[in-house]
């Protein structure tokens, strides 16, 4: 069939039927800016744009398709998308990677093409967290700096300020640039029994440096990829668009990047701030506006139109599909006296829609500005005592989110349980991606069938002598060493050099650790680990991307956002976030007092809204009720 006619009889997968925007974007044959609000099934269009491409040769082989996403479930998601519908033989030219593991890669590959003072040692290590900066920095520096006094937040976000190579500076009255100039002489390098350690920033800019000044390398990557998607565009930060300017800027390659202006809250991670009109104007792209919203019932998403008009006049209005008409949806707002009755009262409405909606644990989730630990501490204290579990996601998600953990959790699944046809399907297929096997080799699939059931019978019987946390450790470090650990970090670079993997490894094997001692039952243990059965509470960021039949929102006062008056359109836009995670029902919560954080100290203190007044009269413009739970 000639690329012609293929073109020409292409049709979506899975019969969906496409809104006239979408249908454009995924035939499009320029560079393309896809604006599109929550639920609009952006990951989606992308998925059947890469169909589009791959099944009727318009990305001829031996050309790729790069997609970008920014949080690993999202690329992952995606791949598996482009994997079930095009099989694993396209597939193969199709890569969806995060923006840390598409640098990181690139770095690994080609780092000895950088100057010497930028070249990192090839095992080098990652620092992801402003402890572990403050550590660095106070054995090297204690001595040359106030290393006591300095924000390493604040430092762990300049580090990647600037283009490379950098500037000599002599501004001893900015310590954070003399700092920053400084940490760059020598986290590449390392110094003395201080190991070569970046940050994934860092990372970035490295590669755009690499890249800038190897015109073999800008050349090769230009040559692969033919097409480019970026996704959740509006939290596109100034250094990862400065790598792909680098890489990508009056290239061939067709690049089409979606997202949603109104859900840009990334702006404290350094993204850009006009992100979309830089996009257009340096690539020449065009526009197209996808209007409906897939997510949420009616109710909800004419609430939903009435913010997004706030936060931007020339918004579209979001068309509900019409399978949906005749669903029902609930918006409120309660107010308590205290987070105590807040506590109790939530507990026991959650309590209820279990038992009579027909919802699970995981279909709900709770959600906080900040300080997750504090504002649901009591929430968490009454569900208890209820028999409901819930927990603070941040460190479960990051980690689930990890292709290493996911391949752990699914041979433990094959360890602890009587049958997993899913687990051993996913094991299979990596231990036969990582040797290269071919199918049709019946051979080598026995072979590679038996070996696999004989580490499984050794991993029942290593489980059972498991007794202490160390023990543990090994126990999970087996199952890479039969994997290959090499061979995996080859196809999976973001674990090259090996301690990003044990750093995952030990945290993933610590929580499982945990989770037995309380439970008594590696089964159980594991579930508890995945989540299974348990509400999620999390912060608006860590929400991106996700969605739930229900949301709660504790805390709509003005400490939650306690920045609001310099800060109100990004403020907004959080919110917007929060509300539009939501499918049917979202509660949001007012107390006049709640124990908070203040200057480092836990106070019961009294709240009130009066900053956030704007965000409480769109809401009661919108017809939400807000209700004074007092005599409730």
């Amino acid at each position: 069939m000639s690329n012609t006619s293929g073109v020409k009889k292409w049709l979506p997968a899975d019969n969906i039927r496409l809104e006239k925007a979408a249908e454009r974007a995924v035939f499009s044959e320029t560079n393309l800016l896809v604006t599109a609000g929550p639920g609009a099934g952006k990951t989606e269009l992308l998925a059947q744009r890469a169909c589009y491409l791959l099944q009727t040769g318009v990305c001829r082989s031996p050309k790729k398709i790069l997609a970008i996403s920014f949080k690993v479930d999202s690329a992952s998601n995606l791949e598996k998308r482009v994997l079930k519908r095009v099989g694993k033989e396209l597939s193969k030219r199709f890569e969806s990677r995060t923006y840390d593991s598409f640098a990181k890669n690139l770095l690994d590959h080609f780092r000895k093409g950088l100057e010497e003072d930028y070249c990192p040692d090839q095992d080098y290590a990652i620092i992801t967290t402003k402890e572990e900066l403050k550590e660095l920095v106070v054995t090297i520096f204690r001595d040359r700096y106030p290393v006591q006094k300095i924000n390493y937040g604040d430092l762990l976000g300049m580090l990647a300020n600037d283009q490379l190579p950098l500037k000599n500076i002599n501004n001893n009255n900015n310590v954070y640039d003399m700092l920053v100039n400084e940490l760059w002489a020598v986290m590449p390098k390392g110094s003395g029994n201080f190991i070569s350690t970046l940050t994934f920033p860092m990372i970035t800019r490295l590669t755009e440096y690499l890249v800038k000044t190897n015109s073999y390398i800008k050349n090769a990557l230009r040559t692969t990829y033919s097409h480019v998607f970026l996704d959740e565009f509006q939290d596109t930060t100034y250094f990862q668009y400065d790598l792909l300017r680098e890489i990508f800027l009056n290239s061939n390659a067709v690049i089409t990047a979606v997202g949603d202006n109104k859900q840009r809250i990334m702006g404290w991670a350094g993204a850009l701030e006009n992100a979309f009109e830089d996009f257009k104007n340096d690539f020449n792209a065009s526009e197209e506006q996808l209007i409906r919203n897939h997510r949420s019932v009616p109710y909800l998403i004419d609430i939903q139109n009435y913010l997004a008009k706030d936060l931007d006049p020339n918004a579209a209005k979001v068309e509900t599909p019409v399978k949906s008409k005749n669903d029902k949806g609930e918006c409120q707002v309660w107010k308590f006296t205290d987070h105590y009755t807040e506590a109790i009262y939530l507990s026991d409405q959650i309590q209820v829609w279990l038992k009579n909606d027909s919802i699970k644990p995981r279909d709900i989730c709770i959600l906080v500005k900040q300080q997750e630990e504090i504002y649901a501490d009591a929430m968490m204290s009454e569900l208890k005592k209820r028999n409901i579990k819930a927990r603070v996601e941040k460190e479960y998600q990051d980690l689930l989110s990890e292709d290493c953990v996911t391949l752990l959790i699914h041979m433990m699944k094959l360890t602890v349980t009587h049958r997993s046809p899913e687990s051993w399907q996913y094991v299979f297929d990596t231990l036969m991606h990582l040797n290269s096997f071919n199918e049709e080799d019946s051979n080598k699939v026995y072979e590679l069938d038996e070996l696999l059931s004989r580490f499984i019978d050794k991993l029942k019987s290593d489980l059972i002598k498991v007794n202490s946390p160390k023990a543990l450790d090994i126990f999970f470090f087996d199952m890479f060493n039969f994997i290959g650990i090499d061979r995996y970090s080859s196809f999976y670079p973001q674990y090259k050099g090996g301690k990003y993997l044990s750093k995952l490894v030990k945290s993933f094997s610590k929580k499982i650790s945990n989770s037995y001692r309380l439970l008594r039952d590696w089964e159980q243990a594991l579930n508890d680990f995945i989540g299974e059965n348990t509400i999620p509470i999390m912060t608006i960021h860590k929400s991106k991307g996700l969605e739930y039949k229900t949301v709660i929102f504790i805390g709509l006062e003005d400490a939650a956002f306690w920045n609001f008056v310099n800060q109100s359109e990004e403020d907004k836009r959080a919110f917007f976030v929060a509300f539009s995670r939501a499918k049917e029902r979202v509660i949001f919560t007012y107390s006049n007092k709640r124990i908070v954080k203040r200057y480092d100290e836990l106070r019961n203190l009294p709240q009130n809204s009066t900053n956030i007044s704007e965000i409480y009269n769109n809401l009661k413009q919108a017809g939400v009720d807000i209700i004074d739970m007092v005599n409730v």
